[in-house]
């Protein structure tokens, strides 16, 4: 399989570098090698040197960038247009510091160009995968241009057209290219197979392309080692640097923690991950808040006695943390939002809460229930696993290859 990108992969503390690790490891049980070619101008953004984490270098056969000189673990680019714009992104950092009101974009859901799209083409083309798939549809243009034979895919952690409107409805700074669904739908049409972060994402999108083949790519279900049911009952939030990650963390510290607290004064609030680094000193500061930065066994603050905490309000693609939670043998709480992309598998295993006001309610609720932190414990480590398998996206491929032998 050819992974046709056109951002950096250096960076694992993100929902996207999370997700494509789980794509690989799916890809890599479904027995396929994998080559990753970049974009040579857009995969570099605003900076001309990038690398590609060990995590994800790991799963791949070959690493494929057109216009770059690999110097040590290090892509550099060549071209006079990346380093134009490296200079152009220092001055407007600069002048960001100085106070301008600035806002620097990524490349998210800008359209491959036609050259690039071509020179990516040409280097697929010269030596064909049996699937060639894209990352995020916004790649799909790279596809069009292929000529040697193929099956056309694309991987999808976000449908584009969709993640504006949500950041709108969740006040954050749309920093990213806006584009419509037809847009996207059209980036898409070449593709034989889609797949899908989030279900509901593909509900979507099958409507309007019904005759592709379309596969649900849930959270990876790690073989987390058996935790304990120790220590007193907790409040837990995982979470890496995200928008949606940071509004949902500051809102329940600003609008429902205090409350709880006040009428649960021995209850702790555990901050996992690297999310904790963006908290203002104040929040961290707050009665009964543990900023645990990374942890390297998540098993150590799992088990029935820590309520993992899901308080999204807006998003895009799937929230991983759900998944970790029931994983991890804890009850869970969140709201409803924060299900969206699991469809309905989830819906029997989590606590869900309308407001601020439910959510405090079902966290002391469980809190003081231990008797229900652990059915609800018992529960997903009972059926958690199965329910985010990936056999239905490995059959996709299986079923797609063979019937591209028959063809």
């Amino acid at each position: 399989m050819d992974i046709l990108v056109q951002r950096q992969l250096d960076n694992m503390a993100t929902g996207n570098g999370a997700y494509l690790e789980t794509f690989l490891r799916m890809v890599k049980r479904a027995g396929m090698d994998i080559r990753i070619v970049f974009a040579p101008w857009q995969s570099f953004g605003n900076r001309p040197w990038a690398s590609v984490h060990p995590r994800l270098a790991g799963f791949t056969s070959a690493v494929v960038w057109p216009g770059a000189v690999k110097i040590g673990n290090r892509y550099w680019s060549t071209s006079p247009r990346v380093w134009t714009r490296f200079a152009v992104r220092l001055a407007k950092e600069a002048a960001r510091r100085l106070g301008a009101d600035i806002v620097i974009p990524s490349y998210l859901g800008r359209a491959i160009s036609p050259k690039e799209a071509e020179i990516v083409a040409h280097v697929c083309d010269a030596n064909p995968a049996a699937i060639t798939l894209a990352e995020y549809s916004s790649m799909g243009p790279a596809l069009k241009k292929l000529k040697a034979k193929s099956i056309h895919a694309c991987l999808m952690h976000d449908l584009l057209s969709d993640r504006a409107e949500r950041f709108r409805e969740g006040g954050q700074v749309i920093d990213f290219d806006e584009t419509s669904l037809e847009t996207e739908i059209g980036w898409l049409s070449s593709c034989d197979l889609i797949f899908f972060i989030s279900a509901n994402e593909l509900a979507k999108v099958q409507r309007y392309l019904p005759n592709t083949q379309m596969a649900w790519v849930p959270p990876d279900a790690p073989d987390y080692q058996i935790t304990e049911n120790s220590g007193a009952p907790r409040v837990v939030f995982i979470g890496t640097v995200h928008g949606g990650n940071a509004e949902a963390l500051n809102h329940f510290l600003d609008d429902v923690w205090p409350g709880i607290r006040t009428k649960a004064p021995t209850l702790d609030f555990w901050i996992a991950g690297s999310i904790g680094k963006t908290l203002t000193p104040a929040r961290a500061a707050l009665p009964g808040v543990k900023v645990l930065g990374r942890v390297d066994s998540l098993e150590s603050i799992g088990g029935a006695n820590a309520i993992g905490l899901a308080p999204t309000r807006f998003a895009t693609g799937t929230s991983i943390k759900v998944a970790e939670y029931l994983l991890l043998g804890m009850p869970c709480v969140a709201y409803p939002l924060a299900l969206e992309g699991f469809g309905d598998a989830l819906d029997d295993l989590v606590v869900t809460a309308p407001g601020p006001e439910a959510l405090a309610a079902e966290i002391l609720s469980l809190a003081h229930d231990g008797a229900r932190r652990a059915a609800l414990s018992d529960a997903a480590r009972q059926h958690a696993r199965a329910r985010l398998s990936h056999d239905d996206a490995i059959a996709a491929i299986h079923r797609m290859l063979a019937d591209a032998a028959k063809a």
